[in-house]
């Protein structure tokens, strides 16, 4: 596999390019931590010429949950090689990094699939390899996306057209005055439509060639773009990431999705706003059937379009299959956006 663990390669790189950082000699004030995962860099080692269904067949229907184990397997072994018996890290610092690899991994898969569609609607032309469906609605520069991984603490309002933030803001301070609050945070990703003053980009058409440092800071940086230049309704659809699921976590991506609806839908006039949350390993919960929730909104509103709050409940299989299920839902929601 071209992403397995390589004793050559590993012990030729650089300390500042290892997946593992020895604190042994610089140790963290109050902490008892030896070993650090270097998130970025296992991320380069282990996807280095490559996005998961956008690479070789062996690859693209790979078990998913096997490519995303893969960078923290990687460094455990790269561990245990230079440091033998005395390389260890906390099952803490293990799951935190591997739900962080899975939400980066699954917006990269997510670009890239934007990227080639998006290429179709600016110039027609679409990739023969690996082979996926054409787009089904006809090509054009105003149905183009963008996949935005948005950092930790962002608020998703900061996305809107000044405009649609003042009025938020006003509701905000009408609740305040009550002493009320409306707190939003943010999904782990949104798709939106690509602004028209920003079309030009060849950004938005260009596909992720790897996880390299360069690769992960454009997919880091590119909400920086878009700020503050998106219609209500143009946000399609937003993605809580959860490596693993917890009964006492579920509803925290129901209330996102309930605010999110509330504001764009309630306040702001936007269609519809899906919602999904993706995950590895939903047993041992309830979440099947708590995602089977109304969005508050509809139902407060009476609305005969009542929806569910979160979409769907998402386990991907393979890279490819998450690649199909993005140009699915394009086919379905760009095909409302007027080609003109």
């Amino acid at each position: 596999m071209p992403f397995a663990f390589s004793e050559v390669k590993t012990k030729a790189l650089k300390d500042e390019d290892r997946c593992i950082t020895d604190l042994r000699d610089a140790p963290i004030k109050n902490r008892k931590t030896k070993f650090r995962l270097a998130q970025q860099n296992m991320l380069a080692y282990t996807f280095p010429s490559f996005i998961p269904g956008f690479a070789a067949a062996g690859i693209n229907g790979m078990p998913y949950d096997e490519i995303i184990a893969r960078p923290l397997e990687n460094a455990k072994r790269e561990g245990e090689l230079l440091h033998d018996v005395d390389f260890s890290v906390s099952s803490s610092a293990e799951a935190k990094v591997a739900g962080d690899i899975f939400e980066i991994v699954s917006s990269s898969v997510m670009w890239n699939a934007a990227a080639r569609w998006n290429k179709y609607m600016t110039t027609g032309q679409w990739a023969a390899s690996p082979k996926y469906a054409r787009p089904k609605v006809q090509p054009s520069p105003s149905r183009q996306v963008a996949v935005l991984n948005l950092p930790r603490d962002y608020d998703w309002v900061q996305l809107l057209v000044p405009e649609a933030r003042d009025k938020i803001a006003a509701i905000r301070q009408g609740l305040g005055d009550k002493k009320l609050g409306l707190p939003t945070s943010t999904p782990d990703l949104a798709m939106v439509v690509v602004p028209e003053e920003l079309r030009e980009l060849d950004l938005w058409s260009t596909e992720l060639p790897n996880l390299g440092h360069p690769a992960q800071a454009e997919l880091r940086e590119a909400h920086k773009l878009i700020q503050g230049r998106v219609e209500p309704g143009e946000i399609i659809l937003a993605v809580a990431f959860k490596k693993s699921l917890r009964s006492d976590r579920l509803y925290q991506p129901l209330y996102e999705a309930n605010v999110m609806q509330l504001l764009l839908e309630g306040r702001l006039g936007a269609p519809r706003v899906d919602f999904e949350v993706h995950t590895l390993a939903p047993e041992g919960t309830d979440a099947v059937n708590t995602y089977t929730a109304a969005s508050l909104y509809a139902v407060a509103e009476d609305r005969e379009d009542v929806h569910r709050a979160v979409r769907e409940l998402y386990v991907p299989s393979t890279a490819s299959d998450i690649v199909k299920r993005v140009f699915g839902f394009l086919n379905e929601r760009m095909s409302l956006v007027d080609a003109a």
